[in-house]
């Protein structure tokens, strides 16, 4: 695990942190290094979602009327 010793951050930014540390009971470090991990995890999450729409992207366009499939399936 790596170490960060000194960010310089607004001082609006560090009372955000000291208040969401308070609320969530963990030190300014801590809730520091949590927003980080959360950030890094969303930015997969976006890679993921862009990986998606690329595939669905390149697939045929559906030719199969919903509504009939619907009605077939009714039926049995």
């Amino acid at each position: 695990m790596g170490i960060i010793e000194k960010i310089v951050v607004s001082d609006e930014t560090l009372r955000g942190l000291e208040a969401d540390a308070r609320v969530h009971g963990r030190t300014v470090e801590q809730e520091a290094a949590h927003r980080i991990e959360v950030q890094h995890k969303s930015l997969d999450r976006e890679a993921l979602i862009e990986r998606a729409r690329t595939f669905r992207e390149s697939l045929p366009p559906q030719t199969t009327d919903s509504l009939t499939l619907l009605r077939e399936d009714r039926d049995r």
